[in-house]
């Protein structure tokens, strides 16, 4: 039914035309709620259809959608690293090596990071893993990030969580017309250690027949190929924004935030005119129209430096608004206010912040609080991905296609603080515990490392030394000082 609330409920009054090569109802929400809200985070026009007020036509959008999703981008995923973990020796440095070179090569920090906002945008984004074993050994494997509107899971009849395989779509031209081009992924039946072997195909349909079990393709471009042996997951990992029981899919940041702010993009456009309006002014008269010289109506000619001739007894202005704080600057402010709360976006994770705020830590934890809970919950899907996708790379990938086996290595996926840390309270505290002899200069020095610091390999040695000898000159100035002064005859 048209009335049955979804996912993209609060977004369908944005909606477009419904896309015409989609048959199943929620997936063309899905795919036009990608395109709503990537134009709201851009600030397209007439995306949040404004009323026009008299003569302004010239409405102000202002940017809310980006203050709300790039504020949460820089407290998300900070600091992202994949770490090899394993028994110490050649084989956890060789692969250390390799995942660092295939993420030079590929570009991983980039692309992480705009895959990143996207998935705050959109509430879905996709890697794509793929080989070319054409290529010379080491660089074979490629990653890349798609549009999640090119992916439609196959689910497990039983079990909605669990995917058995995707079709990845494109639309392309072909001589005859539009076509959609379909890369199709599957679970093949499971072998007697558990594990299941990968399959993929590749062909082009009509555009009204793809999903569809019964047609066959226009074109087969590849067979039903068995990915090599060693691969026995899907290539194509999904990060949902949010995780919502029974939903295949994830909500963009800006779900539910429609209303408010196409408020906040009527309120400000209306202040815009009234500021107009309070300069120019609005006028009354009962005059007749001015004429030209043909005795034909012309409009009035007003402006600084101007004389009116008028043939009535009155021309007076109009009174409106007296302030535009009063009238519209409160009512703006509550909007962004609603905005900020629901979002769980607080003025200090954008930036607004007191001094004494920013020096005092608790009440720093307090108020950055919201968003850091959301930070962690949104950090937890991105880390399960990311490990799923490098352990896969490490342990499937790299043996199957570079000829790199590492027994025993794994990865471990690890975000950073994203919030600043106040360095002078940290030595402070690292300073106190050192002389109380709760640390030692070694583990010292290990966190002076997390603050940016960098030591030499033989630290210790010349740092022992030259306190050493530092103490021994103290010591010998004193007995000096102390021997020159003489004692009391």
């Amino acid at each position: 039914m048209a009335n049955d609330f979804t996912p993209y409920s609060t977004g369908s009054e944005f909606f477009g035309s419904k896309p015409a090569w989609i048959s199943d109802e929620l997936d063309a929400q899905r795919i036009m709620s990608y395109g709503v809200y990537e134009q709201i985070y851009w600030n397209v026009p007439d995306t949040f259809k404004i009323a026009l007020r008299g003569s302004n036509d010239r409405p102000v959008y202002v940017p809310s959608a980006r203050t709300i999703v790039d504020t949460a981008n820089r407290y998300i995923g900070a600091d992202l690293t994949v770490v090899c973990v394993g028994p110490e020796g050649d084989g956890l440095a060789a692969a250390q090596l390799a995942i660092n070179d295939l993420m030079r090569r590929e570009r991983y920090k980039s692309k992480f990071n705009g895959k990143k906002r996207y998935n705050l945008i959109w509430g879905d984004s996709i890697w794509h893993l793929t080989a070319d074993d054409t290529k010379p050994v080491g660089k074979r494997i490629k990653l890349t990030s798609l549009d999640p509107s090119m992916y439609f899971p196959i689910q497990d009849e039983d079990d909605v969580d669990s995917v058995v395989g995707c079709h990845l779509i494109q639309q392309v031209t072909t001589d005859d017309g539009p076509a959609i081009r379909r890369l199709t992924y599957r679970k093949g039946e499971q072998r007697s250690d558990g594990t299941s072997p990968i399959t993929y195909e590749e062909a082009i349909f009509k555009v009204d027949e793809w999903d569809n079990p019964d047609k066959a393709p226009l074109q087969q471009l590849v067979p039903v190929t068995e990915f090599p042996p060693q691969i026995t997951a899907l290539p194509v990992y999904h990060t949902k924004n949010t995780e919502q029981p029974g939903d295949p899919f994830g909500s963009s940041e800006i779900r539910g935030l429609e209303r408010v702010m196409a408020g906040v993009n009527q309120t400000i456009s209306d202040e815009d005119l009234a500021v107009a309006l309070l300069g120019v002014g609005m006028y009354a008269t009962d005059a007749d129209a001015p004429t030209n010289a043909k005795g034909e109506p012309v409009a009035w000619q007003m402006g600084p430096g101007r004389v009116i001739h008028h043939n009535g007894t009155m021309f007076n202005k109009i009174s409106g608004a007296q302030g535009i704080s009063e009238s519209f600057g409160d009512h703006y402010s509550r909007l962004w206010e609603i905005l900020m709360h629901a979002s769980g976006t607080p003025d200090v994770a954008v930036g607004s912040i007191d001094v004494s705020v920013a020096q005092s830590g608790v009440a720093l934890q307090l108020q950055l609080g919201p968003m850091l809970s959301k930070a962690a919950e949104k950090d937890q899907l991105l880390v399960d991905t990311e490990t799923q996708m490098w352990h896969d790379i490490v342990s499937m990938w790299m043996p199957a296609y570079e000829q790199s086996t590492f027994d025993g290595v794994d990865v471990a996926v690890q975000t950073g603080d994203a919030v600043p840390i106040d360095r002078v309270a940290k030595f402070a505290e690292l300073n106190d515990m050192l002389d109380r002899g709760v640390i030692d200069t070694a583990y010292y020095r290990l966190e002076a490392t997390k603050l940016g610091y960098s030591f030499p390999d033989d630290i210790e040695t010349t740092a022992s030394a030259e306190f050493e000898k530092r103490n021994a000159d103290q010591f010998g100035t004193r007995v000096a000082a102390e021997t020159d002064s003489g004692s009391p005859a």
